[in-house]
């Protein structure tokens, strides 16, 4: 009987892992192994494990070059810099062209005239200046006036000036032309008598005409005997 219990047990003990324990099965008829049952849930996570040790060190990888990129876009400009050390001389110019040859007498244009008029010149009307200031030699007498008008004979730079007498107020137009071309007006006044004068720097061209003329504002002193209105002009350089 010992026997038979002790092979009894043994299986007993090799079925506990199958099968719950609300089963129960005699030994002593020798029946089959029951099926195994399902799969219990799944435990509790375990607790944290400790640290690992430090991995090797890795080996550096070397890419290969890559392509250039787009050019970026102008940097600002930058402080001005010290000035530089001067440059060495440069190669000598070519040689210019030969000059022409200057002759001073046919270079040679001016006039300086007095009025001697008594009566008070038209308004818009070249005023007459009809002598001339210094009777010199004939080679060294100056350009005419047609009735106070200069006619230009050699194109150039000229300056005229001129110097009156007059009351109160007076205005008189420097006239290059007809007037329509150009023309300067220049006035002056006091509470008594003055003189006055005025001065202009023109280009002309051979032909052109210049004239002192008399405004509305026009005090002129007419006495017979006065010699202080002038007019008076000359060539600076030509240009033809």
């Amino acid at each position: 009987m010992a026997p038979r219990w002790l092979s009894c047990s043994t299986a007993v003990l090799l079925l506990l892992g199958y099968i719950t324990p609300a089963v129960t099965q005699s030994c002593y008829g020798g029946g089959i192994p029951g099926i195994p049952g399902t799969h219990g849930p799944n435990g509790n996570n375990g607790a944290k494990g400790e640290k690992g040790d430090p991995g090797e060190a890795g080996q550096p990888v070397r890419g290969k070059k890559g392509l250039p990129g787009l050019q970026g876009p102008p940097g600002r400009p930058g402080l001005k810099g010290d000035l530089g050390l001067p440059g060495p001389p440069g190669f000598s110019g070519r040689q210019g062209e030969k000059g022409r040859a200057f002759n001073p007498s046919s270079q040679k244009s001016f006039f300086s005239c007095k009025r001697e008029i008594p009566q008070t010149p038209d308004l818009d009307t070249a005023i007459n200046f009809n002598s001339e200031i210094l009777d010199l030699d004939e080679e060294f007498r100056g350009d005419s006036l047609t009735n106070g008008t200069f006619t230009c004979v050699i194109g150039g730079i000229y300056f005229f000036s001129y110097h009156v007498s007059a009351k109160s107020r007076v205005c008189l137009k420097l006239v290059k032309g007809s007037g329509s071309d150009s023309d300067l007006t220049l006035c002056d006044s006091s509470e008594g008598f003055l003189v006055t004068s005025g001065s202009a720097v023109l280009e002309l061209q051979a032909g052109d005409t210049v004239s002192l003329q008399a405004t509305r504002y026009n005090h002129l002193v007419t006495s017979q005997g006065s010699t202080s209105h002038t007019f008076t002009g000359f060539l600076i350089f030509p240009t033809a």
